[in-house]
């Protein structure tokens, strides 16, 4: 063999340590760093250097691993057998490839003699579950695939997911936790709203959700998961994938539809074609299929190699991508504090919409890339919805965008927590953005809902030095509005009665809108069942509040530590605002449970939802027996499919 050149093993080298330094960004800390085209040609690269020199494969290859190191703040969980990744294909040829492999390796003949299960590739957290005499015993992560996290806590509240099966067996189970779209994008609005950093896609999202310490913020989170494996067979009888997930589905765990049991990989791939043309309409995202050989006597004797079955393989999506220029970055602080980098571009399309901005989520990010002023960037959308920087690909800049050390409203050092990539400004009650921020949140449809006087308007009354805080809008004249440029009689007249109509209101909404980290309308709901005005939320201690449901610790440190800039502001609201509880409604919807699903027409989500709400209805987060109404937008999903199938009311 002759000597491997040294360029090479720089290169090896130099592989080897950015797949396992994002291999810790996407395993251990759910912040991936590149999109996954990215992360998977590294993974190729390196794969054909070490066929090309056979002397390069050992154990330190990140090949021959799987995932992340389980994080230390969890209880560490061993797999008896363990959660392998699979092989990627992203063309025809590597799928067909694989089947040439996987022929070869048998020993009975040159034919394939097996069928293929080819189903979706949900893009979220790999979780495994066991059940022993039908209760839920242990939910754990894949960690580096021999030892993963224990989120047992957390995975119990998962709506869909049964803490009993419907017979007394003892099963270990594979499957997938994820978001879906509209959960996902709601979800995002409802961070943007409390001043919180965006989630880069489903995946990460759900990933974040999942390993909280704090389960009640798990709760607050719709997760979903479907099943599709099993580790230990235990009590399974199946002996194929379909006759797999046929025998989970009895068992009352939740199973995907979409999957396909082909005779030969043509059918394989006429599904996969067929999918990737209709994966917009999916409620979930997916990054591709996974095509398995079905029958499980086959797949146990192809056997795996370390990190991978050599009965399965990935067959990926390639996301859309576009090029073009950065022309600057701004620092927005949010309504927390947070301080979020974000990119202005030289706008352009890409899959029909126009960019003209993308965040760069934290000085961590902007060190990665190296990225400068004037660079040409590549950028995607990830996950088909927030832009998102995914490298430098020609270096024109030379202006260093250089993080603040202090706030840029308020000019506060920042702070950063050592276990956050986030910086923040400390200065709650004077950083003129975190105010703005709050008081536009104040007003906001879902909080006081004062129609009229939305964010311009707050900017002006601001700058004015007419309000500072959210008391004073309610001492807001006529003569006040009058001042401000642009401002008529008429639209005068209206904001000042949307302002007293706004006093009389619930205290739910009122514990919403005075801004308390953390805390969302679900949240508020169940602290104003404790207490008689805002001012009582502050004579909780830490122990009372964790006493409410879904109210963890973080929850609860936050209200108190809020105090310190909203307890006096809680006071003089309290002597403005009337809390009248709506009396419980009675009639057809009284106690009802609906679910909303696909894009509504004349009523956006949070309308449909207080509409719902005043007609003494409940809304849930997904359909199951429990429900009682779905209530169907344009390209409603799964969620129709499975009312259909229960005999929900559509």
């Amino acid at each position: 063999m002759p000597k491997i050149p040294d360029k090479i093993l720089q290169r090896v080298r130099k592989l080897r340590k950015e797949i396992e330094d994002h291999n810790r960004l996407y395993y251990e800390l759910d912040q991936p760093g590149i999109s996954d085209q990215e992360y998977d040609a590294l993974v190729a690269e390196l794969k054909a250097l070490e066929e090309k020199y056979p002397p390069l494969k050992n154990q330190d290859s990140p090949l021959e691993k799987v995932g992340g190191k389980a994080r230390s703040d969890f209880k560490k969980v061993p797999h008896k057998i363990p959660m392998l990744s699979l092989d990627n294909a992203f063309r025809e040829e590597d799928v067909k490839a694989f089947e040439s492999r996987a022929v070869k390796a048998f020993r009975h003949g040159p034919k394939a003699p097996w069928t293929y299960l080819i189903e979706h590739k949900l893009d979220g957290l790999a979780i495994e579950i066991r059940y022993e005499n039908g209760d839920l015993i242990l939910g754990s992560t894949r960690g580096d695939g021999e030892t993963g996290e224990d989120v047992t806590q957390n995975i119990k509240t998962i709506s869909s997911l049964p803490h009993r099966l419907k017979k007394k067996k003892t099963i270990e189970v594979r499957g997938e936790v994820f978001l879906e779209k509209e959960d996902f994008q709601r979800l995002n609005e409802e961070r943007q709203r409390e001043g919180e950093s965006l989630f880069a896609n489903p995946r990460n999202a759900a990933a974040g959700s999942l390993r909280q310490l704090d389960p009640s913020i798990t709760a607050q989170r719709p997760l979903r998961i479907f099943f599709y494996g099993m580790g230990e067979r235990l009590d399974l009888k199946a002996q194929s994938q379909k006759a797999l997930l046929e025998e989970l589905s009895e068992l009352g765990l939740p199973v995907s539809s979409h999957h396909q049991v082909c005779t030969d990989l043509k059918d394989a791939i006429d599904f996969y074609k067929k999918t990737l043309k209709n994966r917009d309409h999916l409620p979930f995202e997916i990054d591709g299929c996974v095509i398995k050989i079905n029958e499980f006597n086959y797949q146990d004797e192809l056997g795996a190699t370390a990190k991978s079955p050599r009965w399965a393989i990935a067959y990926k999506f390639e996301s859309p991508v576009a090029f073009t220029t950065l022309l600057g970055c701004d620092f927005q602080v949010g309504r927390t504090g947070v301080i979020t980098p974000v990119a202005s571009l030289q706008p352009v399309s890409i899959a029909g919409v126009i960019i003209q901005s993308a965040t760069l989520h934290n000085e961590d990010e902007i060190h990665r890339l190296g990225i400068k002023i004037g660079d040409e960037v590549e950028i995607t959308r990830a996950g088909d919805v927030i832009p998102k920087v995914l490298r430098v690909s020609k270096k024109r800049g030379k202006t260093e965008i250089v993080f603040p050390k202090t706030c840029p409203s308020c000019h506060t050092k920042l702070l950063r927590e050592s276990d956050m990539a986030a910086w923040f400004c400390p200065n709650r009650s004077g950083c003129p953005a975190q105010i703005e921020a709050r008081l536009i949140h104040f007003v906001s449809k879902d909080a006081l809902n004062i129609e009229g006087l939305g964010a311009q308007w707050i900017s002006i009354l601001l700058k004015k030095s007419l309000i500072e805080k959210a008391s004073d809008i309610f001492s807001l004249n006529k003569t006040d509005l009058l001042s401000l440029d642009r401002m008529g009689e008429k639209l005068a007249d209206n904001i000042l009665k949307a302002i007293t109509a706004s006093k009389e209101t619930n205290l739910a909404r009122a514990i919403f809108a005075i801004g308390i980290p953390h805390v969302g309308q679900t949240i508020a709901q169940k602290i104003s069942k404790k207490v008689k005005s805002l001012s009582d939320v502050y004579r909780l201690s830490k122990e009372a509040l964790m006493e409410i449901p879904d109210i963890g610790e973080t929850v609860a440190e936050a209200v108190i530590e809020s105090s310190h800039w909203l307890k006096e502001e809680a006071q003089k609201l309290d002597q403005i605002l009337r809390y009248k509880e709506p009396a419980k409604p009675s009639g057809e919807w009284s106690d009802k449970n609906f679910v909303l699903t696909g894009s509504l027409v004349g009523f956006t989500r949070s309308e449909a939802k207080e509409k719902i709400e005043s007609l003494g209805g409940h809304v849930q987060s997904s359909v199951n027996k429990q429900t009682h109404v779905l209530v169907v937008g344009e390209d409603p999903g799964s969620k129709l499919d499975k009312a259909k199938k229960i005999g929900v009311q559509v």
